[in-house]
Formats: structure tokens, sequence, C-alpha cells
């Protein structure tokens, strides 16, 4: 495959793994990283994954500007997530991580079925709550580590707050957070020299399905009521774990 057909490729892949982000808020690694990474290079396919979030986080906060409300909240648990997320992309260049996505995956899958068998639901009068606890710092770092290494940083802190937060709210908190995550990790790869800079295609075609992605899915999501939406969080869960534990 040439490097125009790969960004084209590549560039359809991005439409449908960002329809997910503009309804959930995360999870187009799961669909991108996972396809991308049978017809590309995995490491690049995840560096990718990282800048085409990064994009898209940005679009869909254009679109929705009360996603910046809560700052209290958000800004410290992605500055968190920033620190873990340099860890984690540092360890990339220089550790396999094979024994971590098995263990990360187990536990995923896990805690999907949580999701998808409806026991996880909202605390009420969660969205008042915006105090940044122990629990919250430690799955703010953890997260940003495992979006470093191995691509999918959403999981963990999605695990943790869709069971506090209804499907409003949870949107409107995780994407500035990932929005900063990404951010940090793509100037991280771009520090040790990781962008693919080889194929510029990449940097056209993969763009512009990231934001149809986010449109479409944004226009989606009214029409989910919280029960679907707990439902889907729960099978892109799922599908996370499985990729992780199939490497």
């Amino acid at each position: 495959m040439d490097p125009f057909q790969l960004a084209v490729v590549l560039g359809v892949l991005a439409v449908f793994a960002h329809v997910v982000k503009g309804l959930t808020g995360f999870g187009p690694a799961v669909v991108f990283v996972s396809i991308g990474s049978l017809i590309y290079d995995p490491v690049k396919v995840i560096v990718l994954a990282a800048v085409l979030d990064t994009v898209g986080g940005a679009y869909l906060s254009y679109l929705n500007p009360r996603f910046f409300r809560n700052r209290r909240y958000w800004v410290s648990t992605g500055l968190l997530m920033i620190s873990g997320a340099v860890i984690g992309s540092l360890a990339l260049s220089i550790l396999p991580a094979t024994l971590f996505e098995y263990l990360l995956g187990s536990a995923i899958v896990l805690i999907s079925l949580w999701f998808i068998l409806g026991k996880a639901e909202p605390d009420a009068g969660s969205e008042n709550s915006f105090d940044l606890g122990l629990a919250d710092g430690v799955v703010g770092v953890f997260s940003g580590f495992c979006g470093g290494f191995t691509g999918m940083g959403g999981p963990p802190l999605i695990a943790y707050l869709g069971n506090r937060l209804d499907k409003e709210m949870l949107r409107a908190i995780i994407t500035p957070i990932f929005l900063m995550s990404t951010a940090a990790r793509v100037s991280t790869y771009g520090f040790l020299g990781m962008m693919p800079t080889g194929n510029l295609w990449l940097f056209l075609f993969p763009p512009l399905g990231v934001l149809a992605g986010n449109y479409i899915g944004n226009r989606l999501f009214e029409d989910v009521e919280q029960k679907g939406f707990t439902l889907i969080v729960g099978v892109i869960l799922m599908l996370s774990g499985i990729r992780l534990l199939a490497g």
C-alpha cells in the first residue's frame, strides 16, 4: 500500500473511530489503534492516534463550549494525566508493553461487565461533586501512563468516573481532560522523534476523518438515553480490554 492509499484508508478509519469520540468523549483508539496496527507500524499508529485524538478533542470542545466549565476538577486531573502520559510515553520508547497490557486488559474486561450488566449507575447529585480526591489523582496519573504506554488512556478513568457521572457530565468532564493528556503525549512523542513525518498525507486525510466523525457522533449524542450510553461505555471498555489482551 503506497503512502497516499495508506492515508486515505486511515482517514476512513478515523471517521468511524471518532464517531465514538463524538458520542462518548473517549474511545477512538479502540478502533483506530486496533485496526490501524494491522496495516501500519503499531508504534506509529499509537503516535498518530494521539495526534488525531488531540484534533478530535479540540473540535468536540469547540462544538460544546460548556465542556470548559468545572475547571477546578478537569484542569487538576488533566495535569496529573499529563505527568502520567509523559512517563508512559518515555516508557514506550524503551520498554515492551506486553505484560502490562495483559494485566490491564484483564482488569478492564472484568470492569466492563459491570457496565454492560447495568450495574453502573451515576451517583445522585454527582454533577456537583468536583473536589479532587486522592483516588481521582491516582486514577488520573495511571490513566495518563496507560495512554502514553499503550495508546489507550481512557478505560481506567472512564471506569472510575462512569459510575459517578451521568452521560452529559461524563462527556463534558473527560473531553478536556483527554485533550490536555493527548496534547502532552503528542509533544513528548515529537520531542522523542517518534512522529510519522515520512508520509505527510497522514496529516491531511485522517484529521479530516476526525472532524467528520466527531461531528456525526456529537449529533447522535442527544438521541442516546443514559441506559444506552452506559451500555455503549461498557462495550467500548470490553473492546479496549480485548484489544490489549490480543496485543
